[in-house]
Formats: C-alpha cells, structure tokens, sequence
C-alpha cells in the first residue's frame, strides 16, 4: 500500500514537472514571436520613412522647380515687387501629385513654396568692393542696420515704446557696432588677400608624397552667412537671435491650412490684414531683431525700393524718419494701400474692379517703376499718390532732395538674384529644399509698328508698319499660331536662370 502511493506521488510529480516545461515552452515562443514581431514592425516603420523620406524630396525638388518656372515666366522685366505671382502663394489647382496609380490613393499636403530677392538685402561684400567712397558709405548704412535691428537706433524711440535697448555693459568693447564692422571688415580683407592659387599640400603614400596646387573653390570671399560666426564679437544672438521656446498652435483663425485660393474675397483680405498687421508689430517689436533677415552675400549690391524691408530704408540715411519710410512702404504695395483704403472706409473692403479673365496677371499700380526713382519729383510723387496741381511740386514731409540724394546711388526696382526655398511633408518627415539663382534676360518683346492679323486665313489685314497674315489687324496681341487644327506650344521664356547655390535643410 505504501509502495501504490509512492508510484502515484512520483507520477504526480512528473505530471508537474512537464506542466512546467509546456510553459516556459509557451513563455519562450511568446518572446521570439514577439522579438520577430516588433523586427517586422520596426523595418516596415523604416521602410515607411523611407518611402515617405522619398516622396517629400520628390515633391520639395517639385516645388524649386515650379518656383524657377514662376520665374522664367516673368512678363515685367523691367521691375520686380512683392506684387507679382512670385511672391504670392502658387497655385496647385489640377495637381494629381501622380497618386493615381498608387495603392492607398492618398493625396500629399501641397509642397510650400517661397520665393524672394536677394535685392531686398544689404549685401556684405560692398563694405569692400567698389571705390572708397562707396565703401564708407556702405560701412555707414550696414553700422545703422546693426543698431536697428539691436533696437539702439534713436529714431525707433517713437515706436519702440519711447524707449531704445542697451545692447552691451560699458566694459564690453567687443560688442560695440564700431567693433563689430571692424572686425569684419578685416575678416573681408584677410579672405580677399589670401593667396590661394599658391597653397600646396601632401599627397600619396609615404615615400612618395606629390604636390600638388589647391586652386580657390569660389569667387566670393564668404560662400556662407554661417562665417560671420567666425569673425570676433559675431554671436549667435546677433545673426539668428535668442532661442525661444516654441508655443504650438494656438487654435485660433491662424491656423486655418486653406490654400489662398480656396477662400471668399473676405477671408483672403482678412488674413492679408492680419499678416500686413504682423509685420507691422513686428517692426514695433523692442526685442533685438535677428540680422541674418536682412544681409545677403549674393546680390548686385543695390536696393529694390519695392521689395527692402522697413529697417533696411531706415539704414539707409540717418535723415529718414519713421513716418516717411510707412509712406513709401504703404505706396508700393497694393495689400497695405488696400487695408489702408479700408481702414479709411470704417472697415469697407475696396471695391474691386470687375475681372475679364480670372486666369490674367492684375495689373500693379504700386509698385515703383524706372521712371518713379528718375528724380526726386517723380520719387515724391510716387510716394504720396497725390496728384498736384501744373507746375507744382509734390512734397512729402521730412524727405528733401538731399536724402534723395544720398538713397539715390543705391536704389533699383529690379532684383537679379532670387532664392527659392521649397518643403514638403509626407508623413512625419519634411524635406526641404533651397536654391539661389541670378536672372538674365527680360520675356518683353517690342510692340510691332503695325496690327497683326489674328482670325480667318485670309491675305489681307494691313497695318501701318507691315502686313499681317490673317484678317484685319488692329494692334492686338498675337495669338499662338496653330497648326493641323492644334494649337502649337508657347515660345520658350527668354529668361534664364543660372544657379549660384543649392543646399538641403535638415528635416
């Protein structure tokens, strides 16, 4: 009897000790399916970043390319502002984004475009270019933008709260704007000087070293704003400004992702007055102002009037006020001539002038032409927006003609060098894309002396300078000829772009 229930103890026991063995079989299966599962899900996470890493450089590289296109197609050659199709938001009406085919069918975000002149920058190589003359003087204005965008400038008390900021302690001389120049200034020279056409180095392997000469990569004495932090006393705070921590979205109105071109006449003029009503206030802002928005490496060396910001005009004579530089900015552009049309009507939108063809180009009346900066009356003139009576002078108080004419030598209303800036998400990764080109050439053509034909294959159509070749001309614009029954494709822009630089911003 005892011998029975020891058996069974003993297979009782055995029973237990397999049980055991059945779950850490379980518990270590568990653990490899799971280690192979989170393998899968982290390589299709990968290949999904991949893809989507893919994707946005595809569409950021889309975007710089419809930016150069918005370029080439330029039909004012003879000015540039910030009331053109460049510097509106692009159009992406009848984009299919190639998603067609795909096998979720989901449609990207729109890649966002930006596009600006480097003509609206101080550029840093005429403080030691040109003669000396225009040397100091371009030392002077760049020494008045340092002190505005610090907020140390006297003229910006009125609007700064009555009150200017201390920028530097009485025993710290390396901040100092004279410093600050200078120290650049040498920067400039000791590039400029260097003699790199004879610099050799080592090369091969050992005992049997080679020279060789290292001939100069680039033209220009910097090839990058990012040097200046290698000059002394350039931090930073000054080119970039302080760190800020960021607030993320505030659920308001402002963060309404509607393209432009989806919303009503009101929305599209409300949110124009609420960016006119930004870059105001951020004029006002006591803060120091980042230096790096308003210097520039790549430009002719002269001033677009019509694209400058506001605290580049204040630089550029020590006579100009405030007041006067609100009238010129207010005059060039057709956003802030159209809030203040409405402010002045107690809040009435302009009224808008009826549209022929919605796809056309709006005429500008704004902006400043060649002939507005001709002379210090048609400046005025252009300024004000006030007829004066024959033989009567405009005037705009606190501009006289002798700060017309030291600004002179630096206007222009044609930029040469744009950047296009492109960034597109898909996913959770942004790419973006920037490039900088210089423009040549102009799409305007000579108006012919005579009407050309447009209609009907006829012989006849004779105009004062020549025949025409189709119907009876009356000076309108050609048409695009056809040919079989289609229409031929449009003639290639005579505008050119040649690329000075290129670089990807990090995701």
């Amino acid at each position: 009897m005892i011998q029975a229930v020891t058996i069974g103890r003993r297979r009782i026991s055995r029973r237990g000790f397999a049980l055991l063995i059945v779950l850490l079989l379980i518990i270590a299966l568990a653990i490899v399916v799971y280690i192979l599962q989170r393998d899968v899900a982290r390589e299709g996470a990968i290949s999904a970043n991949v893809r989507d890493d893919l994707s946005a450089a595809y569409l950021a590289n889309m975007g710089l390319v419809r930016g150069q296109v918005v370029l080439r197609l330029d039909s004012h050659a003879e000015y540039d502002s910030l009331n053109e199709p460049w510097a509106k938001p692009l159009r992406w009406t009848g984009e299919t984004w190639g998603v067609a085919d795909s096998s979720d069918g989901a449609k990207p975000t729109e890649p966002q475009v930006l596009i600006s002149d480097e003509e609206r920058k101080f550029n840093l190589l005429t403080l030691v270019r040109g003669t000396e003359e225009q040397r100091t003087r371009a030392v002077a204005v760049f020494k008045r933008l340092i002190e505005i965008c610090r907020r140390s400038d006297e003229r910006l008390k009125d609007n700064l709260d009555g009150q200017v900021r201390v920028v530097r302690r009485a025993d710290d001389d390396i901040a100092n704007t004279d410093t600050l120049v200078r120290n650049l200034l040498k920067y400039l020279d000791e590039r400029a000087s260097e003699d790199s056409d004879d610099l050799e180095f080592t090369s091969g392997t050992a005992g049997k070293a080679e020279q060789r000469s290292m001939k100069k990569q680039t033209p220009f004495q910097m090839l990058t704003l990012g040097e200046l932090l290698q000059v002394e006393g350039w931090t930073h705070e000054l080119l970039h400004g302080e760190l800020k921590q960021g607030t993320g979205s505030s659920g308001t109105q402002e963060d309404d992702n509607r393209s432009y071109y989806e919303l009503t006449d009101e929305e599209r003029f409300e949110r124009t007055r609420r960016q006119v009503e930004d870059l105001d206030t951020k004029s006002r802002d006591p803060n120091p102002l980042p230096l790096i928005h308003y210097i520039t490496l790549y430009s002719s060396g002269r001033i677009n009037i019509n694209t400058c910001s506001r605290e580049l005009l204040l630089a550029m004579d020590e006579r100009l006020t405030w007041d006067v530089v609100d009238r010129i900015i207010t005059a060039r552009e057709q956003d802030r001539r159209d809030v203040k049309t409405a402010e002045e009507n107690g809040g009435t939108l302009p009224e808008a002038a009826p549209v022929e063809d919605p796809n056309a180009e709006p005429e500008d009346k704004a902006s400043f032409r060649p002939q507005d900066i001709a002379n210090y009356a048609a400046f005025v003139a252009r300024a004000t927006n006030e007829e004066t009576a024959e033989g009567q002078q405009p005037t705009l108080e606190g501009f006289t003609q002798e700060i017309y004419t030291a600004i002179r030598p630096w206007l222009v209303v044609r930029s040469t060098v744009f950047r296009v800036e492109a960034s597109a998400k898909v996913g959770k990764i942004t790419n973006t894309v920037y490039a900088l080109y210089r423009r040549t050439g102009s799409n305007q053509t000579a108006a012919p002396a005579g009407g050309t034909g447009t209609g009907g294959t006829g012989t006849g159509g004779t105009g004062t300078g020549g025949t025409g070749t189709g119907g009876t001309g009356t000076g309108g614009t050609a048409q695009p000829a056809t040919r079989g029954g289609e229409t031929a494709l449009p003639e290639e822009p005579k505008i050119k772009l040649t690329l000075l630089f290129k670089d990807l911003k990090q995701s």
